[in-house]
């Protein structure tokens, strides 16, 4: 596969995986984001509840205090005015709070068809049950609000119960009647507290008081500011507790909760948590792969070069070999020239000697298997053991070689692998050989010399040296194709790459310093050694 085919590939199986994961992202932040409305309304509801609760428990207090008191001669806010009404359809106020009796006055027809009848003690404290299949056909929060509405009535019917058989134990003769409980109802824009009582047989009347709604609402909506601080509360005269919510059970009215402040739903949640990490965890993948197909074609493409120029470089000396040899073999070459032959084989395979070294060297380095056996080393044993071959293969190329060494590193001592600095200088100098040729002067110069705490060995040539375009790519691995060996000098592309591995495995370096009067330097830099600490007297 080409590279442009698997980058393509590559493209298109990321952004499969990214739109799915958009796609898994989005119904999670959905899900999410639907979990966290309804833990909000959640909330919301527990306020209005506990409201309900608060208001109930309120209201039920004081619906147990006038079934106590409601004959009192002075009424307790926030009650307007107790009265009575006879068996012939008349009322009288029997007490009313100071300018609080004028504007009582409702229908008392209509009192007395909302009353039920007088019920026994043992009917006092039930609360009506809803439709069973009604119930039942209703959603869970509606079944809730249901059973809720159910607790509290319960409770207040409970209440008001305690304080009729109290009532009854300690102030009605033996054989009196039972009292009923006060029902709450709403005759116009009143509200009255009544009940009926049986004076004597067979004569019903009707006993209660009008409450003060407006003082009553205030307070009641007082209490439960710091739940539903714009809550209200409005009459619910008909109201069905198996149809609507938030009844109250004392009295009919409803809640209004109001504006409710939401809370703010949270930025941060272990699923969003989850969702950054997948992202993360993808970005990373696909960068990984990224890299490793970067790798595998760059490989691929080192290998192509490498066949490409190898093949190239082994054509000529075995084509050298087989000339020469077959020629020798039939002795065709006169006895004067046979010398000349040797010379030329042997010239042959010592370039073939160099190529097999720097391939098999790479190689190591490539795979980790090249050790580097660096010691101190005087500069001066450095050069007498780097040189020689440098020298030759300078001189057999037709330059001259000349070895410059400074005053400051004549005793230097460095931090050196001997047969690696040779390696690298032969490499330099056979660059110098193969592409200097024709340039004045024919002098291959080795400078010797300290650059801070290193040891810099320059490798200078005169020819044409290096052009800016490749100086970017001249310390790639086999990146000279087979028609720049052609064009060009003999070589696979290794030399610099492999001499400047094996620099940097000594804790040194090796770069390209072009001189501003012409042609090519490379600079090999060597740790200087530290002194060692002479032993006390």
């Amino acid at each position: 596969m080409s590279p442009r085919r698997a980058w393509a590939a590559y493209a298109a199986s990321v952004l499969v995986a990214a739109l799915a994961l958009v796609a898994l992202t989005q119904r999670a932040l959905e899900a999410d984001r639907a979990e966290a409305t309804a833990r909000q309304q959640a909330a919301v509801e527990e306020n209005v509840r506990l409201a309900l609760w608060r208001i109930d428990s309120a209201v039920g207090a004081l619906v147990a205090r006038e079934t106590a008191n409601v004959r009192r001669t002075r009424p307790l806010p926030p009650v307007r005015a107790a009265f009575v009404v006879d068996a012939s359809g008349r009322s009288r106020v029997v007490s009313a709070a100071p300018a609080k009796a004028e504007g009582v006055s409702f229908d008392i027809a209509a009192l007395a068809s909302r009353l039920p009848a007088v019920e026994s003690v043992a009917a006092v404290g039930s609360a009506r049950q809803p439709d069973p299949e009604q119930f039942a056909d209703q959603r869970v929060q509606t079944q809730r609000n249901i059973a809720e509405f159910q607790a509290r009535q319960t409770s207040a019917n409970v209440l008001q119960q305690q304080v009729l058989n109290q009532v009854q134990a300690d102030d009605a003769p033996p054989d009196a009647p039972p009292l009923a409980p006060l029902a709450a109802v709403w005759v116009g824009d009143q509200i009255v507290l009544a009940r009926r009582i049986a004076s004597r047989p067979g004569v019903a009347e009707i006993e209660g008081c009008v409450l003060d709604w407006q003082a009553l609402r205030a307070e009641l909506l007082a209490s439960i500011v710091d739940l539903l601080p714009h809550a209200g509360l409005e009459p619910a005269p008909d109201a069905d507790p198996a149809h609507e919510q938030r009844l109250l059970a004392a009295i009919p009215a409803r809640l209004v909760p109001g504006d409710v402040a939401q809370p703010t739903s949270a930025t941060w949640s272990p699923l969003r948590g989850s969702l950054v990490a997948a992202w993360v965890a993808m970005a990373v993948a696909a960068a990984a792969l990224a890299a490793l197909l970067a790798s595998v074609l760059a490989l691929a493409e080192r290998r192509a070069a490498f066949v490409s120029s190898v093949t190239h470089e082994l054509r000529t000396p075995l084509t050298t070999f087989r000339l020469y040899s077959g020629m020798l073999e039939e002795g065709m070459v006169p006895e004067e020239e046979i010398q000349g032959c040797h010379t030329t084989l042997r010239r042959e395979a010592d370039r073939l000697t160099h190529l097999v070294e720097n391939v098999l060297a790479y190689a190591g380095l490539e795979r980790g298997r090249h050790a580097s056996r660096t010691a101190r080393v005087p500069v001066a044993e450095l050069l007498a053991r780097t040189v020689a071959r440098p020298a030759e293969r300078a001189e057999g190329a037709g330059f001259t070689w000349r070895i410059d060494v400074g005053p400051d590193a004549a005793d230097a001592v460095v931090i050196a692998d001997p047969a690696a600095v040779e390696q690298v200088l032969f490499n330099l100098v056979d660059n110098a050989c193969k592409y200097a040729r024709g340039g004045t002067p024919a002098e291959i110069e080795l400078a010797v010399g300290q650059r801070g705490t290193y040891l810099a060995l320059a490798v200078r040539d005169h020819g044409p040296g290096i052009a800016p375009r490749e100086a970017a790519r001249l310390f790639e691995a086999f990146r000279k194709s087979a028609r720049d060996a052609a064009e060009g000098g003999a070589g696979v592309g290794l030399g610099l790459a492999l001499s400047r591995r094996l620099a940097r495995q000594m804790g040194g370096d090796l770069v390209s310093d072009p001189p501003a009067d012409g042609g090519a330097r490379f600079v090999l830099t060597l740790p200087l050694a530290k002194p060692l600490a002479q032993p006390c007297a």
